[in-house]
């Protein structure tokens, strides 16, 4: 005895007619080694890349609040530290 509310299919799920196979199954060892690398580099570049661009807009909000202060009165060297510091990437 089934209940009203119980859904009842008619149909078997269709099974995929072509298996699927993802593209790293047909690599030999060697290349999905050489892949992993090459997307190991890519990674770390991508991270790199992300670091710097949060490192440029954490300084231009300094760069925005030590201007609104008045930098005028600034010492030079203490300028010419502060542009290093902002503008060298180490």
């Amino acid at each position: 005895m089934t209940m009203c509310s119980t859904p009842k299919t008619n149909l078997a799920a269709a099974t995929p007619k072509v298996p699927f196979r993802s593209f790293m199954a047909s690599m030999t060892l060697a290349q999905r080694q050489q892949f992993a690398e090459v997307a190991n580099r890519a990674d770390e570049r991508r991270k790199i890349r992300e670091d710097r661009l949060k490192g440029q807009s954490n300084s231009k909000s300094v760069v925005k609040a030590s201007n609104s202060t008045g930098n005028q009165n600034m010492p030079l060297m203490k300028k010419l530290f502060q542009f290093c510091k902002q503008h060298i990437v180490i």
